[in-house]
């Protein structure tokens, strides 16, 4: 009965306020102690303020008041104090993060062999040599008689190295540009149906002496409990043939008690020698008696006469 309670409901005022950053709420408690109330907060965003107070004797005075907590609610940071009677609760909101922007993207490169090789540069052209300055003639002087030469031997003619004053033609471009080499990164990019039916078969494969590597440590450990069980009930067996030994032995040890038959006889040749001499003893006892009420009689017979 020390126990018992009779609780009266109170139903505390309530004034919320709202603002940018954060709301409050303020409970007026008037009568209540700060460790008479208790404030809860779950992760579905419902705020419950609860408390208990002595009034008098039995009688308690209890409340219990529950809120919905507004979008954007800061969870993490919902404070609570309680002075001059009244309970206040701040429910901070939450701070929009920045935008983070976003790192330019750069220009994807081509591939190397997609690249066209520049077209050479034409060569410069040489600058042209002055002329010659212009020598004067000189007199000619009379033609004297030459001596007749044979005929030069006619040789036949070089070809004529081009020379540095005159333009070198542009060499032609191919048809067709040279294919340039794929790089290794590339080309183990592009899946090869023989290295795929190769790697699935070794993956295959090697997962099938997983399997069988398992089954045989499993086979192995079933054999060594089956193998440790054996051991255990051999063990046993031993014990409890060692136990049977010594209790064969410790009986063996004790003085054999007398036969049920010969204990039996016992009884009875007792018992027949208990009541042949008690039957001695009343016929005795009895024969006795009767003698000596016959004198007794005639005595008293005799003395009437």
């Amino acid at each position: 009965m020390a126990n018992y309670r009779v609780f009266e409901e109170f139903d505390p005022s309530v004034e919320w306020s709202r603002g940018a950053e954060l709301d409050s709420v303020r409970i007026s408690l008037p009568g209540f102690k700060r460790e008479d109330i208790r404030v809860l907060v779950d992760s579905h965003g419902h705020l419950r303020t609860r408390g208990e107070r002595p009034i008098a004797g039995a009688r308690w005075s209890r409340f219990q008041k529950d809120f919905q907590l507004p979008d954007g609610c800061n969870l993490d940071g919902i404070r609570a104090k309680f002075e001059a009677e009244t309970l206040i609760i701040t429910l901070p909101k939450k701070t929009p993060s920045p935008p983070v922007p976003e790192p330019p993207r750069r220009p994807v490169a081509a591939a190397p062999s997609q690249r066209i090789p520049p077209p050479p540069a034409p060569l410069p052209e040489p600058p042209a040599r002055p002329a010659p300055p212009a020598v004067p003639a000189a007199p000619l002087a009379p033609a004297a008689a030459a001596p007749k030469r044979p005929p030069a031997e006619r040789r036949p003619s070089l070809p004529r190295k081009p020379s540095i004053t005159e333009p070198t033609a542009a060499p032609e471009l191919p048809a067709r540009l040279p294919s340039v080499p794929t790089p290794a990164h590339l080309a183990a990019a592009k899946p090869d149906p023989a290295a795929l039916a190769a790697a699935a078969q070794k993956a295959a494969k090697e997962a099938e002496e997983e399997r069988k590597r398992m089954e045989r440590e499993m086979m192995g450990k079933m054999a060594e409990d089956t193998k440790a069980a054996q051991e255990k009930e051999k063990a046993q067996e031993q014990r409890d043939e060692a136990a049977a030994a010594m209790g064969e032995m410790a009986m063996a040890r004790q003085p054999r008690p007398a036969s049920a038959s010969r204990g039996l006889l016992m009884n009875v040749a007792v018992a027949v020698v208990v009541l042949l001499g008690i039957t001695v003893y009343v016929w005795h006892n009895l024969r006795n008696a009767a003698g000596g009420a016959g004198h007794l009689g005639a005595g008293s017979y005799g003395d009437e006469m």
